[in-house]
């Protein structure tokens, strides 16, 4: 079922590849149906259970494979994704009209997307893992710069590709570091590990996850991927995407929890994104930045809970993410109804919504209540979990001071979370110098966030569902997490007595910003960001400038230093015990003829003797391979000696018979390059020779060609066989070659004639 689900998002992909411009918003109707199967059949396997399996080999024998689990967390992960994806592309059939342009493409790019990050919710082997992390950078980078005529827009669409796409670059070394150390690339086989490849393998997995879940200090993206059609923001920036980097920090517990360098480095991260993101909520005006900053600020206290290593904590995190995805979503469904409806979302311009909005509001209400921790809502109990979370860290060995810092932290994070959902609801809604006009509702628009409000309250209700779906989920990522369970009512104790003072200080500090009309803040990371890429940017095109400037032979001498240079860290390793003089003294007569003749060569002035000076070295190498016990290798050698020396003579026939005149400047850079190259080519050798690693297979090759290869001769088995495109491109490369000596000889003979 996994191949189906996966092949049916596919298919519809390249349906609305076709056709997208043609159906128009109809096209967002039908890109619903995937993402609603999905989250049909995830709903069937939520819970306890045997996990449900899909690999595909794609190179056999270095461990690469898309392979696909589906357990409860994976199950779990697929409802919010599917089950979210499909109401906003009914959402976004309403937000959209018919003369909105590009709803075609961003059909199929939104539909891409939801695919990408299934597969990235369902995968088990870590190169699944890392695929579907990029696809979910470039997809969203697409969806970001929809309307991509406005600079802005343009802007923040590539810094949002450029840092998470970084990310994904120190996630790849770091999966790298990852599977070394543990021995599988099956995340759901890994174990704990320690040591100092576990210590880097953790800081470049917590460094990648900060920057696809937005983590100071790399959250300068998600606020201006404000910039996207707010479908994209309650899909991607809200219920999904930014939940990517959780996930990882989630899946990268069980194994690397147990280091200090993981629990400080994210709880560094968490707590310092889950604080400042507070502070920018309840800075800015626009009301879908309230609601991108707050996102900051709730997926840092996800990190920050999932970085305790505890199994109270592990728990209390996945409940927030299953309730987050859910209010977050239908509040930024619902900034997106009142932007279309009033033409605005500054807070300040906006005033009795609550009036002439009341389903709307309605919605905002309950899922706001959520966010801030009030019952009877899915995020009271969700809320109240993280807070015995931090309370039990003391139980769970953890010093008086760091218990008390990390509490304080989390409770100061949730009280600024109330103040600034106060700030959202009464901003929006509440009273202002005048009653906002507002158009007619859009039921597409109005249906999906309803749900996703009435979600919150269900989720209550139904909280004994709830715990067989979070539960579940966090016992796959700590089986001492199956004791917990979340609470209506958890009584009278010191968590929900801390709730109650949360709510009432945060009430009172929202009140108070709400009636705070301060300037617009300065977008200072931002411009920083974008300031670094477009130094980065003009630097690239003066080093350009300087060395791709159109001549041949400076790209072959910097190609060529560089190359030399990248040996330096042979010499380090060569030992001068291993290295002999020869075998056979007719190697060192033969070695001196080389040497003698490239001598000549380069300092022949004529074309002609250049290049027989060439092909008397290309003789003599094909003398050692003789020596060497290699004579197909030395016939192969000599052949092409021949006919690259024919081809030369040719071709220099239709030329000037001397070199152009060269100045000693220039002949100086290029015996020293040479110098260089062969200096390093030399020193690589003698490093590798003096390191080896384990015993040449000539064994095994030689077995292999005989009973894989049917050949007796190892060289033709390999070159025919094992490096059989490798051949083919050497082949194609001399017919060009060929052609082109025989295109300049014909040229010649043209010009005779005339």
């Amino acid at each position: 079922m996994i191949w189906a689900l996966l092949a049916a998002h596919l298919v519809f992909c390249v349906i609305l590849t076709a056709y997208g411009g043609v159906l128009g918003r109809r096209g967002l109707l039908l890109a619903a149906l995937p993402p609603a199967a999905t989250a049909v059949w995830a709903a069937t396997r939520l819970g306890a259970g045997e996990p449900a399996t899909a690999n595909l080999v794609w190179v056999e024998g270095l461990d690469l494979e898309f392979a696909f689990r589906v357990d409860a967390l994976g199950a779990m992960m697929a409802l919010l994704v599917s089950g979210i994806g499909a109401l906003v592309f009914v959402y976004a059939a309403g937000y959209f009209t018919d003369k909105s342009p590009g709803v075609g493409p961003f059909t199929t790019a939104l539909l891409a997307f939801s695919t990408a990050m299934l597969g990235l919710v369902w995968s088990d082997s870590v190169w699944s893992l890392f695929v579907f992390w990029e696809l979910t950078s470039v997809t969203s980078f697409l969806l970001v710069g929809y309307k991509n005529v406005d600079p802005a827009v343009r802007a923040a669409a590539r810094r949002a590709l450029l840092i998470t796409v970084a990310g994904g670059l120190v996630l790849l070394a770091g999966l790298v570091v990852l599977v070394d150390a543990t021995g599988t690339s099956r995340l759901s086989e890994m174990g704990p590990i320690d040591g100092s490849s576990a210590v880097l393998a953790a800081v470049l997995l917590l460094v990648a996850a900060a920057t696809k879940s937005a983590q100071v200090p790399f959250h300068v993206w998600l606020p201006g991927a404000m910039a996207a059609p707010t479908p994209v923001s309650a899909y991607l920036h809200s219920a999904t995407m930014v939940k990517a980097g959780v996930l990882l920090v989630a899946l990268g517990g069980p194994v690397l929890g147990a280091l200090d360098s993981w629990r400080i480095l994210g709880l560094a991260f968490g707590s310092a994104s889950m604080l400042w993101g507070a502070v920018g909520a309840l800075r800015h005006q626009d009301a879908k930045l309230v609601l991108a900053w707050g996102t900051i600020s709730q997926l840092g206290l996800m990190i920050a809970l999932l970085s305790m290593g505890t199994a109270k904590a592990t728990f209390a995190a996945v409940s927030i993410v299953f309730a987050h995805a859910i209010f977050k979503a239908a509040l930024f469904m619902v900034v997106g109804e009142v932007d279309i409806r009033t033409g605005t979302r500054r807070l300040a311009d906006l005033g009795g919504l609550w009036r002439s909005m009341p389903l709307a509001f309605a919605v905002a209400l309950v899922s706001g209540a959520s966010m801030a921790g009030v019952p009877p809502l899915l995020g009271f109990p969700a809320k109240e979990a993280a807070i015995e979370a931090v309370l039990g860290l003391e139980d769970a060995g953890w010093s008086t001071t760091e218990a008390w810092l990390i509490g304080g932290l989390v409770v100061l994070g949730s009280t600024l979370t109330v103040a600034y959902t106060v700030r959202f609801l009464l901003g929006v809604f509440g009273p202002g110098a005048q009653d906002t006009p507002v158009a007619p509702a859009r039921l597409a628009m109005t249906v999906p966030s309803a749900l996703l409000g009435a979600a919150s309250l269900a989720g209550f209700v139904a909280l004994g569902w709830v715990n067989g779906v979070v539960g579940p989920a966090a016992e796959r990522l700590d089986p001492k997490a199956e004791v917990y369970q979340l609470l209506r009512w958890p009584g009278v104790t010191t968590a929900f007595t801390i709730s109650v003072a949360v709510v009432g200080v945060g009430g009172a500090l929202g009140w108070l910003a709400s009636r705070y009309q301060g300037p617009v803040p300065a977008n200072v990371g931002a411009d920083a960001v974008d300031g670094l890429i477009d130094g980065v940017v003009v630097l690239a095109r003066r080093i350009t400038g300087r060395v791709q400037h159109g001549s041949l032979p400076v790209y072959v001498a910097t190609m060529v230093a560089v190359t030399a240079l990248a040996t330096v860290p042979f010499a380090r390793s060569i030992d001068l015990d291993v290295i002999y003089r020869w075998d056979s003294p007719i190697q060192a007569v033969l070695a001196a003829l080389v040497v003698a003749a490239a001598t000549v060569a380069a300092r022949l002035k004529t074309r002609l003797g250049a290049a027989l000076g060439l092909g008397a070295v290309g003789i003599g190498v094909s003398g050692l391979f003789a020596v060497h016990g290699a004579p197909d290798l030395a016939l192969t050698q000599l052949l092409v000696e021949t006919v690259v020396v024919v081809g030369f003579v040719i071709g220099l026939g239709h030329l000037t018979r001397r070199f152009p005149p060269v100045g000693q400047q220039w002949r100086a850079v290029r015996l020293t390059v040479a110098a260089a190259a062969a200096i390093g080519v030399a020193m690589a050798l003698a490093g590798s020779a003096s390191a080896p690693t384990g015993r040449p297979p000539i064994t095994e090759l030689a077995d292999a060609a005989v009973a894989e290869g049917g050949g007796n001769n190892i060289v033709n088995v390999i070159l025919t066989d094992i490096r059989a495109l490798d051949t083919l491109g050497e082949i194609v490369v001399l017919v060009v070659v060929a052609v082109g000596v025989a295109a300049l000889a014909a040229d010649g003979r043209m010009r005779e004639a005339t």
